[in-house]
């Protein structure tokens, strides 16, 4: 069954306390779509590669094809059919973008808000990624990379900013809990109220902005298989007599994206 949007969940436990809550992030977009190729744009060229040159590069770039530097004679169906693909190429690239970038404020955010909760110095850690989500930020704007979308595309993306900061949280955690224990008891029925209603809103935040990334994800997702569909089509082959195949869809279905 194809899903425009599957959930992926990127879990740290803080603490095995009533005092300190479990943080969670589901967020996943995920095209059922798999590639053994990596993807990358060079000026105006897309530039096509396997992992460790597992695959042949291709090049493709104003309607022409490039099969390991060498340009590939199209029949004029398969010359429609690159242009074709090629220009969803073009209008994906900005599609993925946006999703990426808004996963991962959302990750930044919900890592943040759980972090400065547990601090005795909100202010201090809440300014830290702040400038960790402005460094990842500018990476990524920068990238040359063009997200495809397949199962570990988007792990691959929060996973690090995760990881980065699971010590932290976990040092912050520790702190939160000491001062909870020493705290008297109306202090620490406080202290667990607010991260019972930090929890709450940590929640409905995240639900809310995924459920709000639905629509393009759905669009980009269908331009992806749109894209497999094209490129099924085509004629031309490698030298060895392999066919050209960017993309592998699990579940491929009739689907038009939406321009």
């Amino acid at each position: 069954k194809f899903n425009a949007i599957s959930l992926i969940s990127l879990s740290f436990m803080m603490m095995n306390s009533r005092s300190v809550q479990a943080a969670e992030v589901d967020l996943q977009v995920s095209c059922d779509v798999s590639s053994e190729y990596n993807v990358s744009l060079n000026k105006q060229a897309f530039v096509f590669e396997g992992a460790q040159n597992s695959k042949p590069r291709v090049v493709l770039g104003g309607g022409k094809l490039f099969l390991n530097g060498k340009q590939a004679q199209l029949s004029a169906e398969d010359q429609i059919l690159i242009n074709n693909f090629e220009a969803e190429m073009r209008l994906l690239v900005p599609e993925s973008q946006k999703v990426v970038i808004d996963a991962v404020n959302i990750a930044y955010d919900a890592l943040s808000m759980a972090s400065a909760n547990l601090s005795s110095n909100p202010e201090k850690v809440l300014a830290k990624y702040q400038a960790e989500r402005s460094a990842t930020l500018k990476e990524l704007q920068n990238s040359k990379t063009v997200f495809m979308f397949n199962d570990d595309a988007m792990e691959d993306i929060i996973s690090p900013i995760v990881t980065k900061f699971v010590p932290s949280i976990a040092g912050n955690a520790v702190g939160f809990a000491f001062r909870a224990m020493f705290a008297s008891e109306k202090k620490e029925n406080a202290m667990e109220a607010r991260m019972d209603a930090m929890e709450n809103e940590l929640d409905t935040q995240i639900e809310t902005r995924a459920k709000a990334l639905e629509p393009l994800a759905e669009n980009m997702c269908k331009r992806i298989h749109k894209m497999d569909q094209i490129e099924n089509s085509l004629t031309v082959r490698f030298p060895n007599g392999k066919p050209i195949n960017f993309l592998d869809v699990k579940n491929s279905r009739d689907l038009t994206a939406q321009n």
